[in-house]
């Protein structure tokens, strides 16, 4: 009888025992099944925290280059997080500091035209030196000639000595008077009265020169007779002659000095 019973019970308990180890059995593979699910929504959750989320989006900045948002938060970075996080402060940096270059190149660019637009501003209002007011009579007295008729027949060479000439009796004149002359009253000198000197200033060295080297050297004493010496007869010949251009010239322009000082 107790054999019997025993393998009764058996015959109850083997079942069941199948029944409750199935049922765990069924309750692991649940639980496993859950946490899968956690790993994988961990797993995407840092595959979305790689990317732009909606706190952080891409901008444009002041270059035009894009810039990418910030991926992580502040806290709880991991050491590959840390070192992304720096190199993209690193780019913010040099951004930054690009765009200060070009200001200051921009900055510099605009003194630049400051000063060149100062200096041009100087040059247009600033008086001429006395040199340059010669030179630049000289030029006028000889574009004046090449324009006239009677100049044909005067050398390249005379033209140059006879435009030297009227500009050294334009500098005794203003000197010797103290003036200060506009460019409008010089205009009126060399149009009204260095041309007929000039002239005879051509006659004059067509005379005394006896070759090509003499007028050459004419050239250089009328621009500047304080610093050639001319040859003893040449010298001597030009004494004779010169007065009768430059006495003519000296009256007719004495003749302006009123009009000339009340102008100034």
């Amino acid at each position: 009888m107790k054999l019997g019973k025993v393998s009764l019970l058996l015959l109850i308990l083997i079942p069941l025992a199948l029944a409750i180890g199935s049922v765990a059995t069924f309750f692991v593979y649940e639980r496993m099944q859950d946490q899968h699910q956690v790993n994988l929504a961990d797993l995407e959750k840092f595959g979305y925290e790689m990317v732009p989320s909606q706190t952080y989006t891409e901008s444009t900045g002041e270059l035009g280059a894009q810039q990418l948002p910030a991926t992580f938060a502040e806290k709880k970075l991991t050491p590959t997080e840390r070192v992304i996080r720096g190199l993209m402060q690193d780019k913010e940096n040099l951004l930054a500091e690009q765009q200060a270059l070009k200001d200051q190149i921009s900055a510099l660019h605009d003194q630049i035209d400051e000063l060149k637009q100062y200096k041009e501003l100087n040059q247009h209002f600033a008086p001429e030196t006395f040199e340059q007011e010669l030179k630049r009579t000289k030029a006028q007295l000889k574009a004046t000639l090449l324009r006239l008729p009677e100049t044909e027949r005067y050398s390249n060479i005379q033209v140059e000595i006879m435009a030297a000439a009227g500009m050294q009796e334009y500098q005794r004149f203003v000197r010797a008077n103290r003036l200060m002359l506009d460019q409008e009253q010089r205009g009126e000198i060399i149009k009204d009265h260095l041309p007929g000197y000039a002239f005879c200033i051509g006659n004059a060295v067509e005379l005394a020169a006896n070759n090509l080297d003499e007028l050459r050297l004419l050239i250089n004493w009328f621009n500047d007779p304080d610093a050639v010496r001319l040859p003893g007869m040449l010298a001597a010949d030009l004494d004779k002659l010169l007065p009768a251009c430059q006495q003519p010239l000296r009256q007719a322009l004495d003749t302006t000095l009123p009009a000339l000082d009340t102008a100034g």
